[in-house]
């Protein structure tokens, strides 16, 4: 099974705007078209919109239409929860969405409101606890901000990302997909894999100051096949 993995897209109401150089809509547009002809999932783990924007989320929603056979989006500390919902549908914090080939998709969602960095409250991260011991076969888990991150900022992360992480340990979750911090990296704890996406708008180094430079690399996705036995091959898919 098929599985591309998309993230912080930074839609604007315009989609000949651009940010810093970068036109989202034109790289979003280009990752797409680097992806096989058709997918059996599509995620696009958070930050959606640049500012909230509803005519961002029309614009997700109908370039990444076609690619997919089913599309899940994650709100990101960009979005406006209100604009989301009223184009994309109501979505709870937790949902559970089985898959073909023995395995379980887990959309959770860390947006802070204020904050940019994530957070999972005590409600949902209970109900995780409880689908995963009564899922069978294998979860892959999907969140905008990383448990586990490679940038030591507060923001860069989650304020409970150890809980999180630790919380799956000895659980079918599999692999953890995520976004934020607009850089790919892929790291092991508790033998599942943590998976970050590369954005779709533009790369960033983390460190120094400023805390974030653009590093001029090619706006990329992630595609990741998803074997019944629990194996996941995954790759970079970079536009153009």
């Amino acid at each position: 099974m098929l599985l591309a993995h998309l993230s912080d897209t930074h839609l604007l109401a315009d989609p000949d705007a651009r940010i810093g150089g970068h036109n989202p809509a034109e790289n979003l547009s280009a990752v797409i078209h680097a992806l096989p002809e058709q997918v059996d999932v599509m995620v696009v783990t958070g930050d959606v919109a640049e500012n909230g924007n509803p005519r961002s989320y029309h614009f997700a929603q109908s370039m990444t239409a076609e690619r997919a056979h089913r599309t899940f989006f994650l709100p990101g500390n960009h979005d406006d929860p209100d604009a989301m919902r009223s184009v994309l549908g109501e979505a709870d914090d937790l949902r559970i969405i089985p898959l073909p080939d023995r395995w379980t998709m887990a959309l959770v969602n860390t947006q802070w409101p204020g904050h940019d960095a994530g957070r999972v409250t005590d409600v949902t991260m209970a109900r995780l606890r409880q689908e995963l011991q009564r899922t069978t076969g294998h979860v892959v888990l999907c969140l905008h901000h990383p448990p586990i991150s490679p940038c030591d900022n507060d923001d860069c992360g989650m304020v409970d990302g150890a809980r999180v992480a630790d919380g799956l340990r000895d659980s079918p979750v599999r692999a953890v997909l995520s976004g934020h911090v607009h850089q790919q990296f892929d790291t092991m704890r508790h033998g599942i894999r943590f998976l970050g996406a590369p954005s779709t708008f533009r790369q960033l180094r983390h460190g120094g100051d400023p805390h974030y430079t653009d590093t001029g690399e090619p706006p990329a996705g992630q595609l990741l096949a998803l074997h019944a036995d629990g194996k996941i091959d995954s790759h970079i898919v970079t536009a153009g």
